[in-house]
């Protein structure tokens, strides 16, 4: 069973016809529809499925006044209670150019990236582990990049959902990766209510495919947007209840200061790409990146760089005593787990793909 945030039921809206607006026309058309789609609530308002309304929006914006017709996402069960949240009908405009992301939701029409999470061990950079990503699948097959899938989701007030989604394919894609390897999967705190509700399936899921829970280190992302520090530690530490890690990420920048760190307790704290990027020649990071470290090993934390891009960078935080590393110089993310990394004469990397884990 499932609530709405989980798997969101399809919209509805209540319509209302203000000033001397005739509502006659397209209440004749709305009656062409199945019962369950519509209904009448007086000769000024309606309440129509929101395919009905996207159908509405272009007719009434060429025969009508659309800044008289005003609607409001309600239920057909109670089509009054949202009134006070009315907006002109072609402000709608917005969510039906993102409904697409219903549809991925639905049919979970997502794929997974693999980024190694790489460390230097006896003089070679061995991969200890993946960061999943996920990315849309279009209609035709393109990739759909991430920023696009939750730009759509928060307009349509589905961020809930996509989050879980997300989390469940990468999970189903974990399962390929060998034991000895860690998963890092993102999640967003402000999308889960109740963790021992929310997070059911996903820990149902991981027992399922016989992934071990200390495989798996759950990311925290857009930290800047909890408002609710307690509630994030309660996600936090029901994570680790049941085995799990769990890693801080972009720290040195807005939420993640440091002295959040220690109140969080992570097992990984991530380094920010704005402070990695250029760490070498540049002694502002430089003072932050050896601030998070300190933090780090204070807090028995291992410390990882990510958006690591070139090899002075790499070099300068290897030395500084950095324990994990990310980024463009190991390896781009790929639809397929890299098998090893092959250093060039550059001292750049390439690498294989693991054609067996697809």
């Amino acid at each position: 069973m499932f609530c709405d945030i989980c798997r969101p039921r399809p919209k509805g809206y209540t319509v209302y016809f203000a000033d001397e607006q005739d509502a006659s026309a397209l209440i004749r058309y709305i009656k062409g529809n199945q019962e369950n789609n519509w209904m009448v609530i007086n000769n000024r308002m309606f309440w129509v499925i929101e395919a009905i309304l996207f159908d509405m929006i272009d007719y009434v914006q060429a025969h009508m006044e659309p800044e008289s017709i005003y609607a409001v996402e309600s239920t057909i069960e109670d089509p009054l209670k949202t009134l006070y949240n009315m907006k002109q009908i072609h402000k709608f405009e917005e969510e039906r150019e993102t409904s697409w992301i219903d549809g991925v939701i639905q049919k979970t029409q997502l794929t997974t990236y693999y980024q190694p999470i790489v460390n230097r061990k006896n003089d070679n950079e061995q991969i200890i582990g993946y960061e999943l990503l996920s990315r849309g699948l279009a209609q035709d097959g393109s990739i759909i990049p991430p920023f696009k899938l939750f730009e759509a989701a928060r307009i349509r007030n589905r961020v809930f959902a996509l989050d879980r989604a997300c989390r469940l394919q990468a999970v189903r894609n974990a399962a390929s990766l060998t034991s000895d390897k860690l998963i890092f999967i993102n999640f967003i705190p402000t999308a889960i209510y109740v963790p021992e509700h929310c997070l059911a399936t996903t820990f149902n899921l991981i027992k399922k495919l016989n992934i071990r829970p200390d495989q798996v280190v759950f990311e925290v992302v857009e930290t800047d947007e909890v408002e609710d520090i307690e509630h994030l530690k309660n996600i936090l530490h029901y994570y680790r209840k049941h085995g799990f890690k769990y890693a801080l990420d972009d720290v040195g920048t807005g939420f993640n200061d440091l002295q959040r760190l220690t109140d969080l307790d992570p097992d990984i704290v991530k380094l920010a790409i704005e402070f990695t990027n250029g760490v070498s020649q540049d002694k502002s990071k430089q003072e932050t990146a050896a601030s998070v470290l300190k933090t780090s090993r204070d807090l028995g934390a291992q410390a990882l760089a990510e958006g690591v891009e070139t090899e002075e960078d790499y070099h300068y935080l290897l030395e500084m005593g950095y324990d994990l590393f990310q980024g463009y110089y190991f390896a781009k993310p790929s639809p397929t787990p890299l098998e090893k990394l092959i250093n060039k004469e550059d001292g750049r990397s390439e690498h294989t793909h693991d054609d067996s884990n697809v």
